[in-house]
């Protein structure tokens, strides 16, 4: 998608742009603004000159899905997608998506030198043929799914207990919440706190 110019609404919710409301979540494509990001691959894309054969890229060797906005400036924002791991790529200088180019990658702050690292090696994972992909911290769906439940029954005002049982039904709870173990309870609320904390932010980790 190219955008003509800036959705300033959208780009307070971290978007490019607002979704089509006609279509369904599952439907509708998202365009998230590469400063909403936590962490994004910025490289300029250098034309290829004589030399540069062994270093010469196109989007097309990245096997995974992408997903392209071109914003109102003309710059190129890639999300790759694979295996449930996301790498969202800015480039610069690259006007046709499709041509060949050299990557000059950028790094900015030295202090998330790790983290940054960790990007450009799952970006370089897209290129191999037996790509194979890696734990994320919070890459268990039914965790998530928890959380999310967690979260709109605490938002509706239920109480701990009906949270649970919300989540793992009514004789699980019955039977496990006033016993010895505390287990239940507990777990209760930090799925309650990682709801909260996804609502506040922390769900942008989930982009990459």
């Amino acid at each position: 998608m190219r955008l003509r110019r800036r959705f300033l609404r959208a780009e307070k919710w971290g978007l490019q742009a607002f979704a089509d409301p006609k279509l369904c979540a599952h439907e509708a494509n998202v365009f998230w603004h590469a400063k909403a990001l936590k962490q994004v691959v910025r490289l300029n894309a250098k034309r290829p000159t004589e030399g540069d054969e062994a270093r010469v890229r196109r989007l097309a060797d990245f096997k995974a899905h992408r997903q392209a906005v071109i914003n109102a400036d003309g710059v190129p924002l890639v999300m790759m997608k694979r295996s449930g791991i996301c790498v969202p790529l800015e480039i610069s200088g690259l006007s046709n998506l499709t041509a060949p180019f050299v990557p000059v990658i950028e790094l900015h702050d030295l202090g998330d030198l790790s983290a940054q690292t960790e990007l450009l090696k799952r970006l370089q994972r897209f290129t191999e043929a037996d790509f194979r992909a890696i734990q994320k911290p919070f890459a268990s769906d039914e965790r998530l799914h928890h959380a999310l439940i967690a979260l709109d029954e605490s938002l509706n005002g239920k109480t701990y207990r009906q949270i649970a049982i919300a989540i793992f039904g009514e004789k699980k709870v019955t039977e496990e919440w006033h016993g010895h173990s505390q287990f239940l309870r507990d777990r209760t609320r930090r799925l309650v706190a990682k709801g909260t904390e996804l609502m506040k932010g922390s769900y942008r980790d989930l982009l990459g």
